[in-house]
């Protein structure tokens, strides 16, 4: 857990108390068109189900939602979730966008006791889900952030995002409000569409770790290894070969080159996370692209390469002599 929290939290400040709290909260164990074109067809679709939602969105909210998602909002999901009053505030998740191994959800803070919100106003959170006592859950959280405030400091709109860990896919999640007020936010969201390829029967020769699954998904892709009992920093020198930058090879002879990168997990289990939106940048680029995953035909890191075809992975080419 520690060397992947002490890798974002340099990138990132954070007071104080808000990370000791993080901290805490952390050692918790719990009981064929056009791509662009689909994008946009798909994107007025999710506008049609959000307006139509239990809880529909302002019209407002939705505009920087979507502005702040950008090219990703196509992927944008409404979240059933409750109201929740705490410290003279008022919370309520709209809307999610996530994969297994990111999520960012678009908060709605109300000020019901006066006009404490800001811009900068600071937005701290941790997501969490209910996963057997078997299965280690770590995470790096990169934060929150007011995208906007009503000039009367009463209300405002705030996006708060987690990269990595060990996810169950569970569809009910709890986000963990730290600042400025602190609760609980119990949602269930929809997650992005993702194609799992089973690794189980991968021959790695020994150079990388044994391999589980390839998670695929326009948000990114994650590689996970498989769960070695007893594990130590000595025996698992491999999972290094799961870090650096990914490339993704498509049909189309194009490729693309992950965002960030990053090793999560720990030595008994271990994910590989290569992200294709911006994990530090919570309003998203126009450049940015979401992965065009059916037409993905191959990803290579390092020395390393995996093709993909019809689903399933493999055998491992090497770009240089293994010993």
């Amino acid at each position: 857990m520690k060397r992947e929290y002490q890798e974002v939290i340099a990138m990132i400040h954070m007071p104080e108390d808000c990370e000791a709290r993080i901290l805490a909260t952390l050692k918790q164990k719990p009981k064929k068109l056009s791509r662009r074109l689909g994008r946009v067809l798909l994107a007025a679709a999710v506008i049609c189900v959000m307006l139509t939602s239990a809880v529909a969105l302002s019209p407002q909210l939705r505009e920087y939602i979507f502005g702040a998602v950008g090219p990703f909002a196509a992927y944008v999901r409404p979240a059933e979730s409750g109201v929740v009053t705490a410290d003279g505030y008022e919370l309520r998740v709209d809307s999610v966008i996530a994969d297994h191994y990111v999520t960012e959800a678009y908060v709605e803070i109300k000020d019901l006791e006066g006009s404490r919100l800001r811009k900068d106003t600071d937005i701290w959170g941790i997501f969490k889900q209910k996963v057997p006592e078997t299965v280690s859950v770590t995470g790096a959280v990169i934060g929150g952030e007011v995208i906007r405030c009503e000039a009367d400091g009463k209300s405002a709109l705030a996006v708060v995002r987690q990269w990595g860990g060990q996810s169950v896919g569970d569809h009910n999640m709890t986000l963990i409000f730290i600042h400025p007020t602190e609760c609980e936010l119990p949602f269930t969201l929809e997650y992005v569409p993702i194609q799992t390829i089973d690794l189980s029967g991968l021959d790695t020769g020994g150079v990388l770790p044994p391999l589980d699954r390839l998670e695929l998904s326009p948000i990114g892709v994650h590689m996970v290894t498989q769960y070695r009992a007893d594990a130590t920093d000595e025996t698992t020198q491999d999972q290094e070969k799961l870090r650096g930058a990914l490339t993704v090879s498509f049909a189309n002879g194009s490729r693309r080159v992950s965002v960030q990168d990053g090793l999560r997990g720990s030595f008994d289990l271990a994910i590989g996370s290569w992200v294709f939106m911006d994990p530090y940048n919570l309003v998203q680029p126009e450049d940015m692209e979401p992965l065009d995953v059916e037409h993905i035909t191959g990803i290579s890191c390092r020395d390393w390469y995996i093709p993909i075809s019809d689903g399933r992975a493999g055998p491992i080419q090497w770009t240089q002599p293994q010993e």
